[in-house]
């Protein structure tokens, strides 16, 4: 099948390799090629005309937040101020690669997502420049109110938004579909919940199959429905489009190749004014030389500000590495604040117990004579003299409860001899410490 003068042909990151899709958004999108190459320098055989390439989800990082105003133009500001904010900000010589796209708006409030695409490695860039970029989850439709699970070169993915528009999306740590998998897009979709971009839990989700590759077995949908807790169906990939208007996204690389195209198609003019920029900076350094002194000076500063940038930013990367025993998926604090939460034996509305102070921490210690990561949980709280009796209820119920896995300490309350209340302080320990490498 040839293709027609106007067509686009996208490469689409498939379920287990590179895929080439030929058409325009008007007519629609035919697969052309699917190959088994994870990396788009190894695909070849691209029709005549122009390629947008569509960046994979595990080169992509989403920050939804909502900006409390509905100015357009104040948008990637703020968007720049949040990547700063989540030290996720790119560094500065790596091309244009940020963006951000509205999902929502309101009278005083604007949803957005930012976006940041890692710098690419070697072979991660197709041999044929593309002529834009743009994200995957914006290329299908995203069926509005459901959590969306498929595969993207070998990995599974989810997102949630609606046609056109991605709201939040990422990879997935594990290999396979099971509860493991449906927990962590449970938590992803509780902290949007927190943010209050999302007003409550998708009522399904739909995980996207692809005549390439093998479908989802059933136990694995079963075991992805008990994570997430929501029901779970199977349907066809939908084929993809291409955003209109694409993202702002160009790595250095194609950045740089588009400049040498264009200084090729220029060089007799660039020669001219390469030889009238000489005589210019030779007659205004034999008139002026205090003043290319201080230009020379200025330049300095300048690069002197751009070190302490990346001096910065190195110390900054140092500093959210320690972080990792608190932000790591197997040490979340979320999901053990989330399972003590669920244990409170308070009903509907009454609230019979309430919490004042919830604190794990992550530390290392000695176990059996091998330096370890030790988990602690501290929770302190009280009750009314009336509800005395609901503490010791709680006590019992985290000891109990199979989602927090500790051994706890949980003395008997005290009275506040300020307030009357019953106060309390419970300290759980994680007795499946690891082995530090």
């Amino acid at each position: 099948m040839s293709s027609k003068k106007g067509d686009l042909n996208l490469l689409i990151p498939g379920a287990d390799g590179w895929e080439i899709w030929t058409g325009s958004n008007s007519s629609g999108y035919t697969l052309r090629t699917a190959t088994e190459a994870t990396s788009a320098l190894d695909v070849t055989g691209y029709p005549s005309g122009g390629v947008g390439m569509a960046v994979p989800v595990r080169q992509l990082t989403a920050v939804p937040f909502r900006a409390q105003t509905n100015d357009l133009a104040l948008l990637g500001d703020l968007a720049a101020m949040q990547l700063e904010k989540n030290g996720t900000r790119p560094a500065l010589d790596g091309g244009q690669l940020t963006d951000h796209f509205v999902y929502s708006t309101s009278e005083n409030e604007t949803n957005l997502t930012a976006v940041v695409m890692s710098s690419p490695n070697e072979g991660q860039l197709p041999r044929r420049s593309p002529e834009g970029f743009d994200i995957s989850p914006r290329c299908y439709p995203l069926p509005e109110g459901q959590v969306v699970v498929w595969r993207e070169l070998g990995r599974w993915v989810f997102g949630i938004g609606k046609p056109g528009q991605a709201l939040y999306f990422q990879c997935l740590s594990g290999e396979f579909l099971d509860d493991r998998a449906g927990n962590e897009i449970r938590l992803a979709l509780t902290q949007l919940q927190i943010q209050g971009l999302i007003s409550g839990t998708p009522e399904s989700a739909v995980i996207w199959t692809h005549e390439s590759s093998s479908d989802a077995r059933s136990e694995e949908v079963e075991a992805l429905s008990r994570g997430l807790g929501v029901p779970v169906h199977v349907t066809p990939k939908p084929a993809p489009t291409w955003p209109s208007p694409p993202s702002h996204l160009l790595p250095a690389d194609v950045r740089a190749e588009r400049l040498a195209v264009k200084g090729k198609r220029n060089r007799n003019l660039l020669i001219a004014a390469v030889c009238l920029a000489y005589v210019g900076i030779g007659a205004y350094l034999y008139l002026d030389l205090q003043k290319a002194k201080d230009a020379t000076i200025a330049a300095k500063r300048k690069v002197n500000e751009v070190k302490a940038d990346a001096d910065f930013y190195e110390e900054h990367e140092a500093r959210w590495a320690e972080l990792g025993p608190i932000v790591d998926v197997e040490y979340y604090p979320f999901e053990v604040m989330l399972a003590a939460y669920q244990a409170l034996p308070n009903t509907g509305s009454e609230r019979f117990i309430r919490v004042k102070n919830f604190t794990v921490k992550n530390q290392m210690g000695l176990v059996n004579g091998e330096d370890s990561l030790i988990r602690e949980v501290y929770i302190t709280g009280y009750a009314e003299e009336v509800n005395q009796e609901k503490i010791p209820e709680y006590a019992e119920s985290l000891r109990k409860s199979n989602a927090l896995p500790f051994t706890w300490e949980c003395p008997p309350e005290t009275r506040d001899k300020k307030t009357g209340q019953m106060t309390f302080k419970y300290v759980g320990n994680d007795p499946l410490t690891q082995t530090a490498p």
